[in-house]
């Protein structure tokens, strides 16, 4: 190699891939737009086991998920749920409709996986998507009964999960 030539790219990715990552910012505005509107899509995808390099799109959100501002803000609205059913129930004060019973008997769960993601460290993808869609969704286990899933299940899930990856 001559030392006036340019140095080859070649580790860059090619064809649709790295079109789609220039931009204005990390990803670009329009991957950041397009995930922001699919994310539920996405973390649905993430949380049955789907590779997070398989798209620009699951490779953005899974840096999403795993952002200490995304985990705080789970850890905070699972610890929530357990002082919302804690508390005496109050009609004119109506917060978020839980299944306080569930969430009552689950406590010790819902705040042991609220510890795990408030704490510093590497948290498995899956993990943090199924995090995601129990505090996200409003047919989640820790909303509805409609759920496919009973609460304790998907708690033990994510909690499994945090640890893989």
């Amino acid at each position: 190699m001559n030392v006036m030539e340019p140095l080859s790219r070649s580790w860059l990715p090619r064809g649709r891939l790295a079109r789609r990552t220039r931009g204005l910012l990390l990803g670009g505005l329009w991957l950041r737009w397009v995930t922001r509107r699919q994310a539920q899509d996405l973390d649905q995808q993430l949380a049955i086991g789907v590779d997070p390099i398989a798209s620009d799109e699951l490779s953005l959100r899974a840096g999403q998920l795993a952002s200490a501002r995304v985990r705080a803000r789970f850890a905070c609205v699972l610890r929530g749920a357990v002082a919302l059913a804690d508390a005496p129930f109050d009609p004119v004060r109506m917060g978020p409709a839980i299944r306080r019973a569930q969430v009552r008997e689950s406590r010790k769960r819902l705040l042991e996986l609220a510890e795990r993601l408030g704490g510093g460290g590497y948290l498995g993808v899956q993990g943090l998507a199924i995090t995601s869609l129990l505090v996200g969704d409003g047919v989640s286990p820790l909303y509805s009964k409609a759920a496919g899933d009973s609460l304790k299940a998907s708690i033990d899930r994510a909690l499994l999960a945090l640890d893989m990856g």
